[in-house]
């Protein structure tokens, strides 16, 4: 009897027990949770994919374009002109985004960046002449500005800590599912059938976003608290006691921020450590993950490939297995960011890029006529392992690094300087390629991935299971290089 008494008293004590029913509420919760954090970020997904679709476009329009019986014919300077000034408006989206996003919200300003692809892509399909054309996709690109970094800010802000990665790289997922998308419509479709088609996703993510919440961080910022507890106990399956939980630790973040910042402007707090370090290491992932060829290939990917004469098969279906390959090896990354550390993912991403662009520049520059499969299988798996972690993580990380107060503004002007390089680097290429060939071109993509590599040993912190305060006080402190850390135990796995 008396044993009996004291197991009784050893559960009752137990900290880890929960009454049965009480237990079934917190699993029913957690699942509920996750689906609605899944919810807004399968209507991201649908916005990203809207996206993915003009970015690839020019690999299909292009070839289409140099056909003789073409209404619209273009020589290679204006084929290099359709191809970057989707880039060239991008960053004046990002700009705005930031503006939008701070001011106004993140969800609204992801409504509103589905008018201008709408847009852009009815200009496109209907344009009569070659400026109309490229109105079109200068009008597209805004939207991408706008949509880039909001996307990922919604996100991350929603989401908790376990799910972040998983979530915050699913709509990487949809934009190169956008870009498979748009080159297997290029490959049975004139280029006119395709931009049409290539509306209803903006319009479909644009009706979504009316019956989904904002972000509770946004609303908390702007004194609207009953709104933002709804919002999170929604965003937590009905778990009051979470979303309360969370929300106070959301208002004590927020007052000591602006006890510290109350006086300082927008820019001088960009200069702040916890802002200015992540700063550097988002825009320097971003620049030599661009000379690295990430979104090159995507934009010339037919163009490119025709300069592979190994290569045999036709040259448009190569580029769908190129986009196949990305799509692929996105869902793999997705799994993997629940798994592995953001650094062991980013350093694999690197060097393996780095390896097979410089064999396959080895082959080229050799010219070994009889290595078509091999040239063929070293671009597959240049695209797959470039997608795995250079493709993925600068959008991930978007969401987890900068701090809630300046997140909108530093992240937008993150996207604008990625966006107006991405511009540069897309407007030279061709003069590039023709000077040093196709060779050249991959060896500049090799050298450029082991750089990275080198600087995100260096530099990047580990984030993964962080809370975001937790990664915004690991800037806070004097670490500079993240090998050199005195914080040992900040973010490490």
């Amino acid at each position: 009897m008396t044993n009996n008494n004291n197991n009784n008293n050893n559960i009752s004590d137990s900290k880890e027990y929960t009454p049965l029913d009480k237990q079934k509420d917190v699993d029913v919760n957690e699942k509920c949770g996750i689906l609605t954090q899944c919810m807004v970020t399968c209507a991201v997904m649908m916005s990203s994919a809207g996206c993915g679709m003009p970015v690839g476009y020019s690999a299909i329009l292009l070839p289409q374009l140099s056909h003789d019986n073409e209404t619209i014919h273009i020589d290679d300077e204006q084929g290099s002109w359709i191809a970057s000034i989707h880039s060239a408006a991008t960053p004046f989206g990002s700009i705005l985004s930031g503006i939008l996003m701070d001011a106004y919200g993140r969800r609204f300003t992801l409504q509103v960046a589905s008018f201008p692809l709408i847009i852009g892509w009815f200009l496109i399909g209907f344009s009569p002449n070659y400026l109309v054309l490229l109105l079109g996709r200068f009008i597209a690109g805004l939207s991408t500005g706008l949509t880039a970094a909001t996307g990922q800010v919604l996100v991350g802000e929603i989401t908790q800590p376990h799910l972040r990665g998983i979530l915050c790289s699913l709509p990487f997922a949809s934009y190169s599912f956008g870009i498979l998308l748009v080159y297997t419509f290029g490959y049975f479709l004139p280029w006119r059938y395709v931009a049409v088609l290539s509306a209803v996703l903006p319009i479909l993510s644009l009706l979504l976003f009316f019956f989904l919440p904002e972000s509770p961080i946004w609303l908390m910022r702007h004194g609207r608290l009953e709104e933002a507890k709804q919002a999170l106990t929604w965003l937590r399956g009905g778990n009051v006691n979470m979303a309360k939980e969370e929300a106070t630790q959301i208002m004590e973040r927020m007052e000591a921020d602006q006890k510290g910042d109350s006086k300082i402007g927008v820019w001088r707090t960009l200069l702040r450590p916890e802002v200015l370090k992540p700063f550097v290491i988002m825009n320097m992932f971003n620049l030599l993950q661009i000379l690295s060829g990430t979104y090159l290939v995507v934009f010339y990917a037919v163009d490119m490939l025709k300069q592979v004469e190994s290569i045999s098969i036709d040259k448009f279906l190569a580029a769908v297995w190129t986009a196949m390959a990305r799509f692929v090896f996105t869902i793999v990354a997705i799994f993997m960011l629940s798994q592995v550390g953001r650094r062991s993912l980013a350093l694999t991403s690197g060097i393996g890029t780095s390896i097979a662009a410089l064999i396959f520049a080895s082959f080229e520059y050799l010219n070994c006529q009889k290595s078509g499969q091999f040239a063929a299988f070293s671009i597959l798996i240049y695209v797959a392992v470039n997608t795995v972690g250079f493709m993925i993580l600068p959008g991930v990380l978007i969401g987890e690094l900068f701090p809630a107060r300046i997140r909108g503004f530093a992240g937008g002007l993150s996207f604008t300087i990625f966006h107006f390089a991405m511009f540069v680097s897309a407007k030279i290429f061709p003069l590039i390629r023709q000077t040093i060939g196709i060779s050249g071109v991959f060896c500049i993509f090799g050298i450029s991935s082991t750089l990275a590599s080198i600087f995100l040993y260096l530099m990047l912190p580990e984030t993964k299971g962080k809370t975001l305060g937790e990664i915004e006080d690991y800037f806070r402190n004097k670490n500079v290089f993240w090998i050199t850390r005195k914080n040992k135990n900040c973010g490490d796995r």
